[in-house]
């Protein structure tokens, strides 16, 4: 597939991607952050069956983020080591002349040297194909060690399929390797080649140092799944670390009020911070917090904050799954219009929509009886600001 030989502006091209896969603001602040990194915003790894079936989706793909300005470092052969080389430089070949590729060997050095170049790196791992059934399987370990030295935050498995999908036939959109991983590894729970692979996965972040997000998607929902926080896939990752601070006890305040600031894009009001807490959870180290403040009711959530890019990672899921299991009965408001509104609907028992101060807003329960959630209402529908 050539190239058109009109010019796009590039400011339109973007334009028009935000407004093809969802909110422009969550595509655009991705797009942000994957410029930033100049080490390559994501490691790829293509299988065999994508390069031989699917080549053109993928090329197409790739076109787009080149356009974009975004190099990722693509990787070839740890799912099948035999005749990497020459699968790698037949996407190599089909790129041309739209976006500029190279081959390299699996090392940061040479990846490196490609990125330098205004080129994307093309590694092909020919290690010796080893059992794919192993528990360590030398050619994940090449893949391991070249994100370790790359410093990757994130690796896609681009395949067939857009997902792990159990036998059942649903796709896992999150997987949690610390509390999930056995369960989808029991016999029978995922077509063999996809348990393998995610055997595989374990293995590699258990191996690399630093955080590192894996997913599994295909060529046809890749932009989705790196441009979105819902994605596109399966995203496996480990579980995030909560720490609760009873009465706010060693928060780091500054800290948390640049996340809860970062992630509704609005400054604080300097009352929230004198306001007495009964606890707030921390997670991932300030990437993500919830807020409790004590009411003759019952607990009332007075702030849940995670950043962009940690709520596409599940930091979310986590602190939620925290407060569900230590606060049964719980209370909230979000205004209408907030995109988190929808999901905090099928995490409560019940919800009603009112307008105060000129506001819209919802408000939400969970473990309440009755008799109390009218309390729970008029309680909510009080609550100072907490925003300037």
């Amino acid at each position: 597939m050539q190239p058109s030989s009109d010019p796009i502006d590039t400011q339109e091209l973007v334009l028009r991607f935000l407004a093809s896969i969802g909110r422009p603001d969550e595509a655009a602040r991705y797009l942000e952050q994957f410029r930033a990194d100049a080490g390559g915003f994501a490691m790829l790894h293509v299988s065999h069956a994508v390069l031989r079936d699917a080549a053109d989706a993928l090329v197409v793909d790739l076109r787009f983020l080149n356009e974009l300005g975004l190099r990722p470092v693509i990787v070839v052969g740890a799912e099948r080591a035999r005749n990497a080389d020459a699968w790698a430089q037949r996407l190599v070949d089909a790129l041309a002349p739209g976006v500029p590729a190279w081959v390299v060997a699996p090392d940061a050095a040479a990846v490196t040297a490609a990125l330098r170049d205004g080129r994307v790196p093309v590694a092909a791992i020919t290690a010796p194909d080893g059992d794919a059934r192993a528990q360590e399987d030398p050619r994940f370990d090449v893949l391991a060690a070249l994100a370790t030295a790359l410093g990757t935050k994130r690796i896609v498995f681009v395949g067939r399929r857009s997902g792990l999908q159990p036998n059942d036939g649903r796709v896992v959109p999150l997987l949690d390797l610390t509390t999930e991983k056995s369960t989808f590894l029991e016999p029978g729970a995922l077509p063999r080649p996809q348990a393998e692979l995610l055997r595989q996965i374990g293995r590699i972040v258990d191996t690399v140092p630093h955080r590192l997000s894996v997913s599994v998607t295909s060529p046809l929902d890749l932009l989705r799944e790196l441009f979105t926080v819902k994605g596109a896939g399966t995203l496996v990752r480990r579980g995030s670390a909560i720490v609760r601070h009873d009465r706010g006890d060693g928060v780091d305040r500054a800290r948390l009020t640049a996340l809860i600031e970062e992630a509704f894009n609005k400054p604080l009001s300097p009352a929230f911070a004198a306001r007495a807490v009964r606890a707030i959870y921390v997670a991932d180290e300030y990437r993500g917090a919830a807020v409790i403040t004590d009411t003759p009711l019952a607990p009332y959530l007075s702030k849940f904050a995670v950043t962009l890019e940690a709520r596409g990672e599940g930091v979310g899921r986590d602190l939620w799954r925290t407060l569900s299991a230590e606060l049964p009965r719980l209370y909230w408001r979000s205004r209408a219009d907030n995109p988190i509104t929808a999901w905090y609907r099928d995490q409560c028992d019940g919800l009603h929509r009112l307008v105060a101060h000129g506001v819209a807003w919802v408000v939400l329960w969970r473990g309440l009886s009755p008799v109390e959630i009218a309390d729970a209402i008029a309680l909510a529908a009080s609550a100072a600001p907490d925003f300037a």
